[in-house]
């Protein structure tokens, strides 16, 4: 891997984005929220007769009830000491949940003593619940995300008393829905990370953005998933060749897309969070210092539009690009990235 880094204007930027960088140009190829959805379900084409057994799932660690939100309970994974005077907040993207964190906040919290990691599932996402009144809007989860820095900031503290430094962390979606909280709101945050963030008009392509609308595609596309043909989906698209990830963490993300609720849930997040709400126009009034990372073999949201982003973002935001990484370097990439957010969150 060799990142790039440095302030937005530094000479030479143009050049990290445009070595080995594939501008994505077809719908094929452009990053494929809607399409990847259907591509999981798809992957594994024959029901066998007998089900077969549901393999165990064995993660580092185990989601529990962290707050109630508008009646729903939202769950989160929590590392690290609960009095750490730093705190990181992870937010994780569409058809997602907060599993696929575990490795990187695992690895930051045993470096550093000082951070707590708390890493959502999203209301309608893992094993939080999924109410089926919820608008599951760009609004709606950025009012969750509120909840959860009040919540966070105060955990396992002295009643009255609340950590004072909080970085909010996103990914894809997450990366979204954290931009729009941290430009329209910004209370309780002292940096902002995103990874592979989505939210820029037009990035996952026309035929996506159309199958994101069709009305018939997103009432049978979520009934067919399955775990199996998520974790296929998964390694298909998310990831780059050779690339390792926690089999149990999409297993877990898979599971729980299996039920009734689940399904129901991600056709209206699909619907009313994606190529919604666009940040591009908010990028600049983000008011706190600001990482950026992306792998330059993303298949679902191209790496070009990292230069787009950059281009908004405060100067002086920190920018990682990872050679042969996917759509996700907090997995692929969890050791390098976890040093370099501990760099980024600072002593």
């Amino acid at each position: 891997m060799h990142p790039a880094s440095g302030p937005a204007n530094s000479i030479g930027l143009k050049s990290v984005f445009t070595k080995n960088c594939t501008v994505y140009r077809t719908a094929s190829q452009a990053g494929i929220y809607c399409m990847a959805l259907l591509m999981s379900a798809c992957v594994g084409t024959s029901t066998p007769a007998t089900p077969k057994p549901k393999i165990p799932i064995v993660l580092s660690a185990a989601p529990k009830p962290l707050f109630v939100h508008d009646g729903a309970v939202v769950q989160a994974f929590i590392f690290g000491d609960p009095q750490a005077a730093k705190r990181v907040l992870f937010i994780h993207g569409w058809s997602g949940s907060g599993a696929e964190f575990l490795d990187l906040a695992e690895r930051l919290t045993a470096a550093r003593p000082d951070v707590s990691c708390f890493i959502l599932d999203l209301p309608g996402s893992g094993s939080s619940d999924k109410p089926a009144d919820a608008p599951y809007d760009i609004p709606y989860f950025s009012a969750v995300v509120k909840t959860a820095l009040e919540v966070v900031a105060a955990y396992g503290l002295a009643p009255g008393d609340k950590a004072e430094d909080v970085t909010l962390a996103g990914h894809s979606l997450g990366g979204h829905i954290c931009v729009n909280y941290a430009a329209r709101d910004g209370t309780g945050i002292d940096r902002l990370a995103l990874i592979s963030p989505a939210g820029w008009p037009g990035e996952v392509g026309i035929i996506s953005e159309w199958a994101a609308r069709n009305t018939l595609i997103l009432g049978i596309a979520p009934k067919l998933i399955t775990e199996e043909n998520y974790l296929g989906g998964y390694r298909l698209m998310m990831v780059a060749n050779g690339s390792s990830y926690s089999e149990a963490a999409v297993r877990y993300t898979g599971r729980a897309l299996e039920t009734p609720e689940a399904k129901a849930a991600l056709k209206l997040i699909t619907m009313n969070a994606l190529e919604r709400d666009y940040i591009d126009g908010l990028l600049s009034s983000i008011r706190v210092p600001v990482f950026l990372s992306w792998g330059r073999n993303d298949s679902v949201l191209p790496f070009s539009y990292a230069e787009k982003f950059m281009a908004k973002l405060p100067g002086g935001t920190r920018f990682e690009a990872f050679d042969r990484c996917g759509h996700v370097p907090h997995v692929e990439r969890a050791e390098e990235l976890s040093a370099m957010l501990s760099d980024f969150i600072g002593r």
